[in-house]
């Protein structure tokens, strides 16, 4: 009893420590979040590569040949896939940038058009005082999304960068995993490891089936996208369907963020084109939530739908894009954490 006593206030001195450094550690990372994105690329690529590394390794190869090995494998794929895509790909953007105002001069001339119309038409006062404020509205809205989307290209340049950062850090990372790995489990105490081994394949297979999973999906309804658009012959299919991909990683924003800038462009073509335009992409999502999603991901985050608006909401509000396409992955990691939290005191 008296050697208890004289343990506690250690004990307690230990985890007041860990306490503090943690709030530190938070705080920094918090503090220093504009330069991250570099770093996290890095852990998500070491993370997606390491499976195939490790087993280049069990079959007798040095790990840094393995890593060499895998790298030259992925760098072929994407050197091909930016052999192909990137070149058309900016030759559709800056397409796209001489057009802005061409576009944005014939709808200007379309509204005052209708304009016109209407004040001829016998409409009460009130009434067209309201329509004229919502078309003007409406126009605003518009061309500031087109503002916004012409400003997105020339901002992707600092995630290029990042880019061709994070595999050079995701080397680094994979090839020291299993020092880092070894550093961890002596950090945690005997009696904890157990639960925390329980803890960390539980976030494995949740993030292993939404990271993975959630890039196969998205492959998929780019290249849905892309082929729609083609058919219906709206110009800039490759962009469209780029964007499709990219955004579609974001639920339930994502796909009416991937449809919008097609929709844009089809009503410059006609308002039939508009429409089948959503139709597709209503059909496109409904095929992804009920046939490809379901098939490639299952079961593998289990959010409620409220979690993951709020996610998406408070992700984008702390963090912007990056924000947006952590958002799931993170409350999903989290609601593990505190599953096993909750067990832990509870049991």
């Amino acid at each position: 009893m008296k050697l208890e006593a004289r343990l506690s206030p250690l004990r307690w001195y230990r985890w007041g420590l860990l306490v503090v450094l943690s709030g530190g550690s938070i705080l920094l990372l918090w503090y220093t979040r504009a330069i991250l994105l570099p770093f996290v690329l890095a852990l998500v690529l070491a993370y997606l590569l390491a499976p195939l590394v490790e087993s280049f390794v069990r079959h007798g190869l040095n790990r840094i040949v393995s890593i060499m090995v895998v790298y030259i494998l992925v760098g072929f794929v994407i050197a091909a896939a930016i052999i192909y895509m990137v070149p058309l790909l900016i030759q559709e953007s800056i397409h796209l940038i001489r057009m802005v105002p061409g576009f944005a001069n014939e709808l200007q001339s379309t509204w005052s058009i209708w304009l016109g119309r209407l004040h001829q038409a016998p409409i009460p006062s009130s009434v067209r005082s309201a329509i004229s404020a919502t078309g003007m509205h409406l126009e605003n809205q518009l061309f500031g999304l087109l503002r916004a989307l012409v400003g997105a290209i020339f901002g992707l340049v600092p995630g290029v960068v990042s880019v061709i950062v994070a595999p050079v850090l995701g080397f680094y990372v994979l090839k020291d995993l299993d020092r880092i790995r070894m550093r961890f489990w002596d950090v945690v105490p005997l009696k904890w490891r157990s639960s925390m081994f329980k803890l960390g394949f539980d976030m494995d297979r949740a993030l292993n089936g939404f990271i993975r999973g959630q890039l196969i999906v998205a492959l998929a309804v780019g290249a849905l996208s892309t082929i729609l658009v083609v058919i219906l012959g709206i110009p800039f299919p490759l962009l469209i369907g780029a964007v499709a991909t990219v955004t579609d990683i974001i639920p339930y924003v994502g796909p009416i963020a991937g449809a919008l800038p097609a929709v844009v462009l089809a009503l410059n073509i006609s308002p039939l084109i508009a429409l089948d335009t959503v139709v597709g992409f209503v059909a496109i999502h409904q095929l992804e939530g009920t046939v490809i999603g379901p098939k490639v991901m299952g079961e593998s985050v289990g959010l409620h739908p409220l979690v993951v608006v709020f996610a998406i909401l408070a992700g984008g509000e702390l963090g912007g894009v990056v924000g947006l396409l952590l958002a799931v992955p993170t409350a999903a990691v989290l609601k593990v954490f505190l599953s096993h939290l909750y067990r832990r005191f509870t049991i």
